[in-house]
């Protein structure tokens, strides 16, 4: 699933009442998605599966493999050139090098005297991270084309980035008087005080806190 960077840009400022942009930049909530993400990555990660071919290894010769869409692998299985699967490699207990898989700033290491078939692929299950939002902005902090942009969250996700985003948006506006005025003006907004902003602030990071724990995965072990 696919998630335009405009159509969350719709949402949020439907949500945080200011569909008019007097408060809050498009790069503003941008920043505030990425947060979002980033947050969630490590409470609810993307199930992933990586597949990487070998070839001509020797006893001893394949010692490490970079991943690039798996960040926390739980499985790793072996295929020969004819996709038919050989067996299941085991991880590391701690014992050392020979012990098992180990990962290691994104880079999968194999004990040194693992032997491969002559080719084949690794079929690597685990967990993966959200994609951010890479938008470009006007000099007006305005996004460039925001429809193009996406991010694959799932709706899981992507409610829950709209959560956090609305409970840090509100309190900026509890730190920042010149942005809570700007936000008073718009409609529906004339009539909350300081005292009122603070209230909804709270309630925001509350309502956040519950979803953060709604939404939390238990990983799978291997």
């Amino acid at each position: 699933m696919a998630v335009s960077f405009g159509d969350l840009l719709t949402s949020l400022r439907r949500t945080l009442r200011d569909e008019s942009t007097n408060t809050w930049t498009d790069a503003q909530l941008g920043e505030l998605i990425n947060q979002g993400i980033d947050a969630i990555n490590t409470i609810y990660p993307e199930e992933a599966i990586e597949t990487l071919s070998y070839t001509q290894p020797v006893s001893g010769s394949v010692f490490s493999v970079t991943l690039s869409t798996v960040k926390w692998p739980l499985r790793i299985d072996v295929y020969d050139a004819s996709s038919k699967f050989v067996e299941t490699l085991r991880p590391t207990l701690g014992d050392g090098a020979d012990g098992g898989w180990e990962m290691h700033a994104n880079i999968l290491f194999f004990p040194p005297h693992y032997t491969l078939n002559q080719t084949g692929t690794f079929r690597v299950f685990g967990y993966g991270e959200w994609n951010q939002i890479a938008a470009t902005y006007t000099t007006a902090s305005v996004a460039i084309t925001p429809s193009s942009v996406t991010t694959d969250l799932n709706t899981r996700a992507a409610n829950a980035v709209k959560v956090f985003v609305q409970a840090e948006a509100l309190t900026m506006l509890t730190f920042d008087r010149a942005q809570f005025q700007q936000w008073q003006i718009g409609s529906g907004n004339t009539d909350i005080s300081a005292l009122g902003m603070n209230n909804l602030a709270m309630a925001a990071q509350q309502r956040w806190r519950t979803e953060r724990q709604r939404i939390r995965t238990f990983r799978k072990m291997g």
